[in-house]
């Protein structure tokens, strides 16, 4: 059994770098397995926008970004278009960076349909009906206690004045162009208590330690008998052989292992810096705690407060100060 197992393990390019996830989710077959089980929707067509982002900020956290539009089949079976903005990162604090991208989102007007009406004085207008938002965040960092989970998903609720929960039909073009939903993916969960099949599909980006991800890692190739897979193993081996793939790899790998470097050197100056302030607030506690006694024995020797601060050169207000 233990040589069957090692006999199935390969080794690939690691999808947690975004050289690499870019590359295999360029490939339709691969974003719809991926985000279809990720938002457990039937995916018709889906297709690449031509506007990522990656970007290492100046305190070291690594952010990027992929979007999509998909035409997915609804719960009625009805076809629908959506965009989907799928974020990575591996550090926690970006939330900023996230909203950032959110809003732009929400202020993108090629991101709806528009629709030409007759309004009561035979006039026409054009309306705009938004495509509903759907945010998928891979993270490679948890989110806190209570929230041990690999898949977190949500969206708005509504309630009437009683605390009903209130039915919002689908096509609500009002509500679902004001709200949208949310998946959280935590990458170091992704491991533990793999029961469903979307489990096992995730389990491709267990590695993800932030201080040291690995450039490559070991993949039982037949963890999981589907289709879906397959797909993904199929895509990982692709792009472990593809050689510009591996330069830029090893390019991002460079740069990011040099600002983990520079974030732990600035940790350390910090920690250094830190000790040495402590050590001049203890002397000049030391300092204080020496001017009070001399303050309270020259006072005990009967000399007044002026004396006293003439004597050390310090204010009356000092000396009034000390002498409680």
């Amino acid at each position: 059994m233990q040589n069957k197992t090692l006999k199935n393990m390969a080794r690939v390019v690691n999808p947690i770098y975004d050289t690499v996830f870019k590359y295999i989710m360029q490939d339709p077959r691969v974003a719809k397995v991926l985000i279809g089980n990720i938002l457990n929707t039937k995916i018709e067509d889906i297709s690449m926008n031509n506007n990522e982002y990656s970007a290492i900020l100046p305190d070291g956290k690594h952010v990027f970004k992929l979007d999509f539009t998909a035409t997915i089949l609804d719960k009625n079976n009805q076809k629908q278009l959506i965009h989907i903005e799928v974020q990575k990162a591996l550090e926690s604090g970006e939330i900023m960076r996230f909203r950032e991208y959110l809003g732009a989102l929400y202020m993108d007007k090629t991101k709806c349909d528009k629709e030409i009406i007759s309004t009561y004085k035979g006039k026409t207008k054009e309306i705009e009906h938004p495509y509903p938002i759907h945010s998928i965040y891979i993270l490679g960092h948890e989110l806190g206690d209570g929230l041990k989970y690999s898949v977190m998903k949500g969206e708005n609720v509504f309630f009437d004045q009683q605390g009903n929960v209130i039915n919002v039909p689908e096509n609500n073009d009002y509500i679902k162009g004001l709200t949208h939903k949310i998946t959280f993916v935590i990458a170091p969960l992704t491991k533990n208590n793999v029961k469903t099949h979307l489990d096992r599909l995730l389990t491709i980006f267990c590695e993800c330690n932030p201080n040291n991800p690995q450039h490559e890692i070991e993949i039982d190739e037949y963890f999981d008998d589907s289709e879906d897979y397959k797909i993904l193993m199929q895509a990982l081996q692709k792009a472990s052989g593809d050689k510009q793939l591996q330069g830029n790899l090893s390019l991002e790998q460079h740069a990011w292992k040099n600002f983990i470097n520079l974030e732990n050197e600035n940790k350390d100056l910090k920690e250094i810096v830190g000790e040495q302030q402590n050590q001049l607030i203890e002397k000049d506690n030391q300092l204080i705690e020496k001017d009070k006694n001399f303050v309270k024995t020259l006072y005990s020797i009967g000399k007044t407060e002026e004396e006293i601060s003439s004597l050390i050169n310090i204010t009356i207000e000092k000396v009034k100060e000390y002498l409680k």
